[in-house]
């Protein structure tokens, strides 16, 4: 799929949980796909920390696009993801790009301010607010409003709505410019109602457009493939450790000398460290021999 890559623009949408994702993600789609685009959604549900089970409940609400040949949609467990995506989100990407989705929507499981996970695989990213005070309160903090690139505040059916938008416009007021962004347009959407969508729709095209145009599309595919790179390093030398030490078993062996004796566990990580770096440059030559492999 590798030669297929890089031509698609994958828009993040995230935001705190109940504040109407999956239907502002559905209605999106739609709109995108009436201008002619061929949309891949990507919608990650929480899994249980108890049976690691999932609901799915975003295909549930998106319903409205079974059938449409223009959509193609694919859920996903969070699983082990801690920051609202799928460890799998990535690739699934990918695989979708590859079959001629050029707009993927990638709707995160909504995790508050914090929920910076979205920026290792998406170009544009998408703050989604409602009206109510504790979503202003959590929009002054530091985290995903800043790497946000088009802010809805949606459900504009409910009171409030005016002190959000205006609570927002303030904020962005006393702040400065940011690197290479301008301050994102906030726009009011009731996606329940349809109302809204063909403005957010047609924001997002400029900013597909404004990221093409500016290089920025490149540097997004560079750095998205060089997070993969990170992550399947990390998965490799976890698997060399569980091959040379049990993983699970042998951290939870070591926890629990380390808890009764009130030792310092990095005096461990070291020598695990340590032993693996020894292995991988005993890989590289063959052995104790010297001998390239």
């Amino acid at each position: 799929l590798a030669p297929k890559l890089g031509k698609s623009i994958r828009i993040g949408i995230t935001g705190p949980p109940g504040v109407g994702k999956s239907t502002l993600t559905c209605g999106i789609a739609r709109e995108l796909a009436e201008q002619g685009h061929k949309v891949g959604v990507i919608a990650v549900d929480p899994s249980s920390p108890f049976t690691g089970g999932a609901f799915m409940g975003d295909r549930v609400r998106m319903d409205g696009l079974v059938g449409d040949r223009r959509i193609y949609i694919r859920s996903l467990a969070s699983r082990k993801g801690r920051g609202g995506l799928s460890p799998a989100t990535p690739d699934i990407a990918d695989v979708i790009e590859g079959f001629g989705m050029d707009r993927i929507l990638i709707e995160t499981v909504g995790v508050g301010q914090a929920e910076l996970d979205v920026l290792a695989c998406a170009d544009i990213v998408v703050l989604v607010l409602q009206p109510s005070t504790g979503d202003t309160i959590q929009t002054l903090k530091a985290g995903i409003i800043e790497a946000a690139d088009l802010i809805v505040v949606n459900k504009a059916d409910l009171p409030g709505i005016e002190s959000v938008m205006q609570s927002l416009r303030f904020l962005f007021s006393l702040s400065g410019p940011r690197p290479n962004k301008t301050h994102p347009p906030i726009r009011r959407t009731s996606a329940m109602q349809s109302e809204g969508l063909a403005e957010v729709a047609e924001e997002l095209e400029k900013l597909c457009a404004a990221f093409v145009e500016s290089g920025r599309h490149r540097e997004s595919l560079q750095r998205r493939l060089a997070e993969q790179i990170r992550t399947a390093i990390q998965a490799h030398l976890w698997a060399l450790y569980g091959e040379r030490g049990g993983g699970e078993q042998e951290i939870e062996r070591i926890s629990a000398k380390l808890s009764a004796s009130g030792e310092s566990p990095y005096r461990y990580i070291r020598e695990v460290c340590s032993n693996l770096s020894l292995e991988i440059r005993n890989t590289r030559t063959g052995g104790n021999d010297g001998t390239q492999d």
